[in-house]
């Protein structure tokens, strides 16, 4: 190797020094001009073969992975050692020699130190289901500047339940980082279809039913359907279009429930034509314990007020305290029709009468605080 470095060396030395001494030749005024040019013309192709020679030298010693693909590394040389005769090649061993000296500079953020453990060392619990709480995904999903942790965030609501992975999805909708916020799109997409094909399988199955069975399926179906507006999953005219078969199924729940409890029959040719919320509502004046339970009754309340019918909301929720639902239950419902009728006295005598603190508690304790000022 060190025998063809000085071969390649000694060529391309002998010929760049041949290549001047023509040069040097043809500026002499007693040469023809055909001379001057053959002599000149004779100079550049010993200054290419020089060049040649040199950048096969230099290529030589280059490292391996400067060394590819041969053609353009080897053309590279050339040319600088061919535009410049004499001080391209000193420069190009000054810039390769000082780089093959120098060691390759490495960045300390590269380096990462791990200590080894003392003994007896046991590696940490892997836990199928990941322990983090809906208040933690949230703060993650708040607070993280890395955009790779809140990433991971949002995918570990995989393993929640949807119910409490529904706050930290409707937050993630809104990050600034495309890959975030449509993993969270994708996740809300995927509850949304499965809600909607339970709803219809189960709407279906619903006329093979037995009688005593429908009323359930009934309730089941409207619970799915609220739940598809109350998560706001679905928007426009999909979203009103489940919060109406969600109160036409109770409706039929109420209402059958209702004519059961009196021993009516289901149809009559001479009775009058009445909705089916004002055959509902009006049931409950004649019976206490009659005309359905009281989560029934709160249901079809809520599904009311989401309407924007308070009025016969109010009623609805009348009817679920007759049956026996908790009145502190019930005070913010009330609370909220009352401030939609712009009753606001009515709506701070609720909010005072309230004792429980709620789900979340946050939202309530803000409106408690603001209102019994």
């Amino acid at each position: 190797m060190r025998r063809m470095y000085r071969l390649l060396a000694f060529s391309g030395v002998t010929a760049e020094v041949v290549a001047i001494l023509l040069v040097w030749v043809s500026a002499e005024d007693a040469l023809a001009d055909w001379q001057e040019g053959a002599l000149l013309f004779t100079a550049a192709v010993f200054h290419s073969a020089s060049s040649y020679y040199l950048a096969r030298m230099f290529w030589q010693s280059l490292p391996r992975r400067y060394k590819l693909p041969p053609p353009r590394s080897l053309g590279l040389l050339f040319a600088f050692l061919w535009i410049l005769p004499v001080f391209g090649a000193l420069g190009v061993l000054w810039s390769i020699t000082r780089a093959l000296k120098q060691p390759r500079s490495r960045s300390a953020k590269n380096v990462k130190i791990i200590i080894l453990p003392e003994l007896p060392f046991s590696p940490p619990v892997i836990f199928p289901v990941p322990p983090y709480s809906q208040g933690a995904l949230r703060q993650i999903v708040h607070f993280a500047d890395r955009s790779l942790k809140r990433l991971k965030a949002v995918m570990a609501t995989r393993h929640m339940a949807p119910k409490e992975a529904m706050e930290v999805w409707s937050k993630a909708t809104r990050d600034p980082i495309d890959d975030v916020r449509l993993l969270a799109y994708a996740m809300k997409d995927a509850h949304e279809k499965r809600l909607t094909d339970r709803v219809l399988a189960l709407t279906e199955a619903l006329p093979h039913l037995p009688p005593r069975a429908q009323n359930a399926c009934r309730k089941t179906i409207a619970a799915l359907c609220w739940e598809l507006v109350y998560h706001k999953l679905v928007q426009g005219a999909v979203r009103q279009h489940w919060l109406k078969n969600a109160r036409a199924q109770m409706e039929v729940v109420l209402t059958s429930s209702s004519i059961t409890r009196r021993d009516v029959p289901s149809a009559s040719v001479s009775a009058p034509v009445r909705t089916a919320s004002e055959a509902s509502l009006a049931s409950s004046k004649h019976e206490r314990s009659g005309g359905g339970n009281a989560d029934s009754w709160l249901l079809y309340g809520r599904i009311l007020l989401e309407s924007g019918e308070a009025a016969v909301a109010r009623k609805a929720f009348v009817n679920a305290q007759i049956h026996g639902a908790d009145p502190q239950q019930l005070l913010p419902w009330f609370a909220e029709i009352a401030f939609r009728e712009r009753k606001f006295t009515e709506a701070k005598r609720c909010l005072s009468a309230l004792a429980r603190v709620g789900e979340k508690g946050r939202e309530l304790a803000l409106v408690r605080a603001w209102w019994n000022k």
